[in-house]
């Protein structure tokens, strides 16, 4: 299986200390100053905790040394109250433990207190002692700090995969009626997973336009964590945080007249689980959350009643080490998306995805987020039925094509000596792939052709849509073209993702297909986007491709088969998204700012420079929108 890798964050210089997150990787304690020397690392096995019930006991710890890692120095104690702000915590006896009389006031200053998740701290806390004020009921109030994973871990090395409990997710229903059901076995139709968590719902949903679609389906995800590491003398060597879904779902919609542009979702549950990582007796907590919805989108007008099933896996892992600094791994795995029933009828392009949307993190701090959709597009024109084991019956033309989005981040909490720097999450080049499932031709189709939404994504490879362009129209550059007719209709602000539409004006390009390529300022008249590179069309074309090569972008001009106008405006997408309200194309760059003409405008140029973090690469970060005419 293809794994993509892209490196965010360059190692800083040995020197310089990483903190995770503010406070789970960073500078160790001063008692590794007095170790310049390199020592082996100590091996530690990793076991992930059965599912707790009741308060758990924190683990009070004497700081790591050298090769060492921290040491339980008390038993007993868990958080009753705790505030990250201030750092104030108080620490009391836990229920049913053992913990012999008086233990509260062997609490020292130095010391780490690491909890795994409780009322007071959901999401577990990892801290240092810097204060303490004993009570006379049993009770200690502690100033602490946050804590960095190599004062708990020292220089241990630890590793672990292992699948989360069904028992151990918390489920947040967001649809009438979910039922949740562990440990099922293969669903309806082309189930392949044996044991996890499974939903199930049977209901109507209101949709934005007003009217409402009936939603009847189940889901069964597997979920696994990943997590490594690897010490070092004064800073982690290597560190791993990710996750791992295994899923299949079977579902159908119906919905009468879904309109041209519509593009929502529809929440089906919210799932978190915080499982402990126990190296050795100390505990290490990875928060996990996912949302679960049903995507759907349209470019026109259609009917719909469709039954699919899906099967996968895939897996988002953030990754650390010394030599490279961050980077993020995307493993698309397997996937299939099957279409078991359509009924269909309409001119337009539907798009049905079971969309995952998750995080992982360590405590509360630095791990990674993705967005993971399998998806069946559907393109109809005319009145078709497909599927229940008969011939294909209407009138018209159908295709079909099975998909997989992944998008994501890392989400950036970097401090170096305790100093937050960046506090914006880091996109990841995305991973999109689609592939043709059947095309049929019922009988004669209507002439008007559908208006067409198409994404484009050339993160790592010619993404070349046109059936007419052949040619590599930017030798030695990354690229993308919209299908013959369409034309640009906005970009991400990184990622290589495109958005190409039909919408307005269907078959902009001239009869003879001429176009040229805008390069580095040519055919810029008027500076539209001080002090940001250039490339332009000269009047008469539209943007109907880019390209990327290193820290150089270009466009390829389509000429226009009829005449443009040259009412122009800017669109900056350099700090948020920026889109006509009601776009049509959906989220075509997730996580991503993305800047988009309007439904009546088409590019004539695009704005770019490489960002002070990504020097080897330009990203766009304007359009020039013109309109139609």
């Amino acid at each position: 299986m293809a794994k993509r890798k892209l490196l965010l964050i360059p190692a800083v210089a040995a020197s310089t200390l990483l903190v995770f997150g503010g406070g789970v990787l960073a500078a160790a304690p001063s008692a590794f100053a007095d170790t310049p020397t390199a020592t082996a690392p100590t091996s530690a096995p990793a076991t992930l905790a059965p599912p707790a019930t009741g308060t758990q006991a924190a683990t009070v710890a004497t700081p790591a040394q050298a090769a060492a890692p921290a040491a339980p120095a008390t038993a007993g104690l868990a958080l009753s109250s705790y505030d990250p702000g201030s750092g104030q915590a108080v620490l009391k006896p836990a229920a049913n433990s053992l913990a012999a009389p008086g233990a509260s006031a062997t609490v020292q200053p130095g010391q780490l207190i690491d909890s795994p998740p409780t009322p007071a701290a959901p999401q577990g806390a990892l801290v240092a002692v810097t204060g303490v004020q004993q009570a006379a009921d049993g009770t200690v109030s502690v100033s602490t700090r946050p804590a960095a994973l190599p004062e708990l871990l020292g220089n241990t090395s630890t590793s672990l995969q292992a699948p989360v409990s069904p028992a151990a997710l918390n489920v947040l229903p967001q649809v009438k009626d979910l039922q949740v059901s562990v440990d099922l076995g293969p669903v309806n139709g082309q189930g392949s997973i044996s044991g996890g968590l499974g939903l199930s719902a049977d209901t109507d949903v209101p949709l934005p336009n007003g009217s409402t679609a009936h939603l009847a389906g189940s889901v069964e995800i597997d979920p696994t964590v990943s997590f490594s590491y690897q010490g070092g003398v004064l800073a982690p060597q290597q560190s791993r945080i990710g996750f791992d879904l295994g899923a299949h779902a079977d579902w159908h919609i119906s919905g009468t007249n879904l309109a041209a542009g519509a593009s929502f979702k529809i929440p089906l549950a919210k799932l978190s689980s915080s499982p402990v990582v126990m190296v050795g007796p100390l505990p290490v907590v990875i928060n996990l959350d996912f949302a679960l919805s049903l995507d759907v989108s349209a470019d026109g007008t259609v009917t719909v009643d469709a039954e699919q099933s899906y099967d996968g896996h895939w897996g988002v892992h953030s990754d650390y080490t010394s030599a490279q600094g961050w980077t993020t791994t995307t493993d698309p795995g397997t996937s299939t998306v099957s279409p078991l029933k359509l009924n269909l009828s309409g001119n337009a392009s539907l798009k049905t995805g079971l969309l995952a949307e998750g995080s992982i993190a360590l405590y509360d701090t630095l791990g990674v987020k993705a967005s993971i959709e399998p998806y069946l597009r559907t393109a109809v024109n005319g009145s078709v039925v497909l599927g229940s084991g008969a011939p294909p019956s209407g009138s018209g033309t159908v295709d079909l094509y099975g998909g997989l989005d992944i998008n994501g981040a890392l989400m950036a909490r970097l401090a170096i000596l305790g100093t937050p720097i960046l506090e914006k999450d880091l996109p990841f080049l995305a991973y999109h792939q689609e592939w043709p499932i059947t095309s049929q031709n019922l009988g004669q189709a209507p002439a008007t052709a559908p208006v067409s939404w198409n994404s484009l994504n050339s993160a790592w490879a010619d993404d070349n849509r046109s059936a007419t362009l052949k040619t590599d129209w930017d030798p030695y550059a990354r690229k993308a073209t919209c299908p013959d007719g369409s034309r640009l209709a906005g970009l991400s602000n990184g990622g290589d993702l495109g958005l190409c539409t039909s919408v307005t004006r269907p078959d902009l390009w001239a009869a003879d297909h001429s176009y040229v390529v805008g390069h580095g300022g040519s055919n810029v008249s008027a500076d539209w986007a001080s002090g940001y590179n250039k490339a332009q069309c000269p009047a008469g074309y539209a943007v109907t491709g880019y390209s990327r090569n290193g820290t150089s972008m270009g466009v390829l001009c389509a000429k226009s088969g009829a005449p443009l106008a040259t009412t122009s405006r800017t669109v900056w997408f350099d700090s948020g998204d920026n889109r006509p309200a009601g776009a049509g194309g959906g989220d075509f760059a997730y996580g991503y700012y993305k800047g988009q003409c309007a439904d009546d405008e088409y590019v004539a140029g695009v704005a770019f420079r490489a960002p002070w973090w990504q020097l080897w690469a330009a990203r766009p970060y304007a359009l020039l929108c013109q309109k139609l005419g």
